[in-house]
């Protein structure tokens, strides 16, 4: 129960965190765009791209596919390879469902990232550069 509250606690702070910097982005962009107002001089195209968030969508789901599929490669050995060869008592029942959830996970984060590799193949892979910031 712990590791679930600290987990939400760190995800709660990276939110704000991340909102905070968006927000002083913002504040410093409508200064800098407030001065070129002034002198009549024209921002250039790619902060006008950051200041309204556009996502390049194509190399979010890449780069979810490679870390989803690390992720899932990674738990796949800990659980067949490297857990069941450490010692264990013989009173520990729990080691089997150990190894199962750290296979079971594993192969889980596996099919979600071969599921956006093969998205990112098909279809944002011809999207990539569209936003002018591609792979």
């Amino acid at each position: 129960m712990e590791v679930l509250l600290v987990a939400a606690v760190i995800l709660f702070v990276w939110f704000v965190l991340s909102h905070m910097r968006k927000q002083h982005f913002l504040k410093e962009y409508m200064a800098l765009q407030h001065k070129a107002l002034e002198k009549g001089v024209a921002l250039p195209g790619d902060l006008e791209d950051l200041a309204t968030a556009r996502t390049d969508w194509s190399a979010v789901t890449l780069r979810v596919a490679i870390i989803s599929l690390v992720l899932g490669i990674t738990g796949v050995i800990i659980g067949a390879y490297i857990l069941p060869g450490l010692p264990w008592t013989a009173r520990d029942a729990d080691a089997p469902a150990i190894f199962a959830s750290f296979w079971a996970s594993g192969l889980l984060l596996v099919a979600f990232g071969l599921g956006n590799l093969i998205c990112w193949l098909v279809i944002d892979r011809k999207r990539t550069g569209k936003t002018g910031r591609g792979v």
